[in-house]
């Protein structure tokens, strides 16, 4: 048998940390529950980015903004494909949300807020993050934490997984199973139940069933495991959102043949570094304007190519006078060049093209045409700009690249308020979520949005500690 608490969290990460913390905050007993052996969840490796309008950090640069208009900017780049009643609840809470992590000690650079380019741009300067990025979060939690656990208000496991969720006749949570280390069981009881249990990114099988239509490329990460996924749909809660997914740019397998050794390892923002090389797909041909101004776009036509793969084209000349493409040196990357399979090096084209697996005489003519478009200054095909030279001087080049999943696309179904939805579109009255587990694309539909992913998981898990505790 288990002991009931008023509150049980499940993960302790970016959404379950603020969570257990704001509802013990306001005086309530709670159960927290971590698969991992330290509390966290990816904000060691997260770039803390959050967007928000109304702070105190635009307030004091004289930035009008509002929620209204941030609601209508992430609607606009998403083009109306995310969770409206979502989105509006992330929205109209972020300012409180970043107010709140000043107010623990959170600092941001004296420039923030700024725009940013890496993803479609605001209209407004609202998009911040911390000074040490996602770990000065966990630095500013931590000590929070550990308060409420010496005070008895917070109790804590750590290296224990849920393994099932019960549920009575009428539907709601009856409690939550879960196992630690040593194989004993617990049987958590609560008036509520938060999920924050983080991705699936790194269990194959389970995103192929949820994103049919794509194959999966990730970072290997251990908490990215899916186990609590697979325990919510075996509750017969509602999973859906993977038909929206979208892969980020910048990624290189580090090893060909492991879907999941994704390392983010190239600068494809032309506002940041305009393109010399050209992006041919898996047939050696262009397929986009590489210097698009928006993000959007150019993610779009990359997650359209087969296999969400292309290859970034450049020459000796190139490699000698481009600005860097990696975040390495100069010698690193022939380094990479060298080593790394997916950096590759033909003396002729005919040779690249043979190690890129595309026909020979057609990389031959998509690097021709270039090399005339950048003769005349006028690329008809694709409108591009940046041109600076041809790519003539052996050897060539290629880098392999692949569009990734970051974030989790799908993930449990939530209503306007957080509850969660079974697979009969009814609300489980005492169950909520947040954060990753609730699906990337709840928040971003179909696009990646700045500031829209810590931000709505911290600023959920804040907003559900505080509603569930005063209740």
């Amino acid at each position: 048998m288990g002991s009931k608490t008023h509150l049980v969290v499940i993960g302790a990460g970016m959404a379950g940390l603020p969570c257990a913390i704001r509802a013990a905050d306001a005086g309530a007993q709670v159960t927290l529950i971590e698969s991992a052996a330290d509390v966290g969840g990816k904000l060691p490796r997260s770039s803390g980015q959050i967007s928000a309008a109304g702070t105190r950090l635009q307030a004091e640069k004289g930035i009008v903004d509002s929620a209204d208009d941030h609601f209508a900017d992430v609607m606009r780049i998403c083009r109306e494909t995310a969770d409206p009643k979502v989105v509006r609840l992330a929205v109209d809470h972020a300012a409180a949300t970043v107010d709140w992590l000043q107010d623990i000690g959170v600092a941001f650079p004296p420039d923030h807020p700024v725009i940013s380019y890496n993803h479609d741009v605001y209209r407004a300067r609202r998009y911040q993050w911390p000074v040490e990025k996602g770990k000065s979060i966990l630095a500013a939690l931590r000590p929070l934490l550990e308060t409420h656990i010496k005070t008895g208000r917070v109790d804590l496991s750590l290296n224990t997984e849920m393994t099932a969720i019960d549920r009575d006749a009428a539907g709601a949570v009856a409690a939550i199973r879960a196992r630690d280390a040593g194989g004993a069981e617990k049987i958590l009881r609560a008036d509520a139940y938060v999920l924050t249990c983080g991705g699936y990114t790194n269990d194959p099988a389970l995103f192929r069933e949820l994103t049919p239509r794509k194959p999966v490329f990730a970072a290997r990460i251990p908490i990215s495991s899916g186990k609590a996924m697979r325990v919510a749909q075996a509750a017969r809660l509602q999973v859906d959102g993977g038909d929206h997914y979208m892969g980020i740019l910048g990624g290189v397998l580090v090893e060909p043949d492991d879907p999941l050794s994704v390392t983010f390892a190239l600068n494809t923002v032309p506002q940041d570094r305009p393109p010399w090389e050209i992006w041919v797909n898996m047939s050696g041909e262009r397929f986009t304007r590489e210097d698009h101004p928006s993000a959007t776009h150019r993610e779009h036509a990359v997650n359209a190519q087969d296999n969400l793969t292309f290859f970034i084209v450049f020459d000796e000349g190139i490699r000698q006078n481009a600005p860097l493409i990696t975040a390495t040196n100069d010698t690193a990357l022939q380094q990479l060049i060298n080593a790394n399979p997916s950096y590759m090096q033909g003396e002729t084209i005919t040779e690249l093209a043979e190690k890129v697996g595309v026909a020979p005489d057609r990389l031959a003519n998509t690097i021709d045409h270039y090399n005339q478009v950048v003769a005349k200054g006028c690329d008809a095909a694709f409108g591009r700009e940046s041109l600076p030279r041809a790519i003539d001087t052996p050897p060539y080049y290629a880098i392999q690249s692949v569009a990734f999943a970051m974030p989790s696309p799908a993930g449990v179904a939530v209503d306007g308020d957080l509850h969660v939805l079974d697979t009969d579109g009814r609300t489980v009255p005492n169950l909520f979520a947040a954060g990753e587990f609730i699906g990337n694309t709840r928040v971003m539909g179909n696009a990646y949005v700045s500031g829209m992913g810590v931000g709505p998981t911290v600023t959920f898990g804040r907003l559900l500690g505080e509603r569930i505790a005063s209740r």
